[in-house]
């Protein structure tokens, strides 16, 4: 018991620390790093939750909604442990959607970075109207552009729990279709 709380507040302490480090790396090699890397989020009103390389992805779809007017951003998660979720929080307790995107599920539960951006909300006093979470790219499955085209357009006022996107109906026996 006593180790697990160790390593927690270890966990916590790193939160505080990590934002130094990615400092110094920043005045050493010129490259900023943080715990989360908003874009195009000041004035958004859906924003895309995700980590990893998809973000390229996303970015060049934020690009093309933005020159159709549309006020779509994405929130990179940089530091799944420990889990940013103060600066997650601050990010975006303003936005009215958000789509989390997942390349990861729990199986029989929900999607992990889903659960913990969602979980950054809990009892707090603002939050998005919607939170939906998005499951694409599992077994190694291309992200395409339509892809993260298709999670913009799903992000309405309904909120989507484990939206799986790109599945092929044809791969899947009728029980589940």
């Amino acid at each position: 018991m006593e180790t697990r709380y160790a390593i927690q507040k270890t966990q916590e302490e790193a939160l505080e620390f990590m934002p130094k480090v990615m400092d110094e790396f920043s005045k050493v090699f010129g490259r900023n790093y943080g715990l989360i890397e908003g874009y195009c989020i000041k004035d958004a009103e859906r924003v895309i939750v995700a980590m990893g390389s998809v973000c390229g992805t996303i970015k060049d779809v934020v690009d093309e909604l933005r020159l159709k007017g549309k006020k779509v951003g994405l929130l990179k998660v940089t530091s799944y442990r420990p889990f940013p979720a103060q600066a997650i929080y601050e990010a975006l307790k303003n936005i009215p959607k958000v789509a989390v995107l997942d390349r990861a599920l729990s199986l029989g539960s929900y999607a992990p970075l889903a659960v913990e951006v969602k979980a950054a909300f809990f009892a707090k006093k603002k939050a998005p109207q919607v939170i939906s979470s998005f499951i694409v790219g599992l077994g190694g499955r291309d992200i395409t552009k339509d892809s993260i085209k298709e999670i913009y357009r799903l992000l309405t006022a309904k909120e989507l729990q484990g939206e799986f996107i790109d599945l092929k109906p044809e791969l899947l026996k009728e029980k589940y279709e």
